[in-house]
């Protein structure tokens, strides 16, 4: 597989770089991540020492400590961002599906660079971003940091991927419900190939913990569409079965099958509060992202 990193389109992140990733659940009062900074402040944390040197303010000196150790350290401050957001990437092998032809994009490059352009938006307002990539279990966690330089942490982090393994979804996220901390942000980036009970009963239990739940569902064309003609051998990309058959016979109650698939999805994470994004890798994806963070900016002020 390709570096992730090298697939990384810096145009699609110029594109949208002046939108914001409002959470719109998580403002109170001001807007997310806009009032970060090194000074004094009512919000402001204590973040470390270091050793005083001129030009230092002296009213950070810590005099307890001077007291204590005859030097001279100063004590500095960090505000504390307003948003964790952690982004789980589906890294399972049907994730690496890619078309015969190369017509379009193949799933895991099209969800990489959605990953880096959103975790670059998140990171250009202060807020905090972590990687999580998992299959059947977690296979990488990056935790979420604030600083800039964190975003090479993740092009490294998605540079690493390659798709394998069977899915699990629902274990997977009902294991960071106990993790991550309440009133915090979970981006979900998958081809959600799975069963919507179990799905549904998880996202529930993340909603129920005061978390922000945004999912994005991603899916190659020809998963959507099966365009494929003649006899032809299927292959599981998450397992060793395989199977022989012409796809006219089936293609109609296929594309009605996918199509209630994502129907029943989008209702249920409507009915639950969980934003669900369903993403064709056909289409631009920087279009994608512009109309769905201008929704979400006009949602945040309505």
């Amino acid at each position: 597989m390709e570096s992730s990193a090298q697939n990384f389109d810096a145009k699609v992140v110029s594109r949208v770089s002046n939108l914001k990733m409002t959470a719109m659940k998580l403002v109170e009062g001001l807007m997310t991540g806009q009032h970060r900074s090194r000074h004094k402040g009512s919000s402001v944390e204590f973040a470390e020492y270091k050793d005083y040197s001129p030009g230092d303010e002296i009213r950070h000196i810590d005099w307890k400590v001077v007291g204590k150790t005859d030097k001279y350290h100063v004590k500095q401050f960090e505000q504390s961002t307003n948003l964790k957001c952690t982004i789980l990437l589906d890294a399972s092998g049907s994730m690496g599906y890619q078309s015969p032809t190369n017509e379009h994009v193949s799933k895991m490059k099209y969800a990489s660079n959605l990953v880096a352009t959103l975790s670059y938006l998140l990171l250009k307002q202060f807020d905090a971003v972590g990687l999580t990539l998992f299959n059947d279990k977690i296979i990488k966690h990056i935790p979420p940091r604030s600083k800039a330089s964190h975003f090479q942490h993740i092009l490294y982090g998605l540079a690493q991927i390659f798709p394998q393994g069977t899915t699990q979804i629902a274990d997977v996220l009902s294991g960071l419900a106990e993790r991550l901390p309440g009133r915090s942000m979970l981006i979900l980036v998958s081809d959600l190939l799975t069963q919507n009970q179990e799905l549904q009963k998880s996202l529930g239990l993340l909603c129920s913990r005061g978390i922000e739940v945004i999912l994005f569902h991603v899916l190659h064309p020809d998963e959507i569409h099966l365009p494929f003609e003649g006899d032809i051998i299927f292959e599981s990309l998450e397992g060793e079965s395989k199977v022989g058959l012409d796809p006219q016979y089936i293609r109609d109650e296929y594309q009605k099958t996918i199509q209630e698939h994502i129907n029943s999805l989008k209702i249920n994470c409507n009915g639950m509060g969980v934003d669900y994004i369903f993403l064709d890798t056909s289409e631009s994806l920087d279009q994608a992202l512009n109309y769905y963070l201008l929704k979400r900016k006009s949602l945040t002020k309505s």
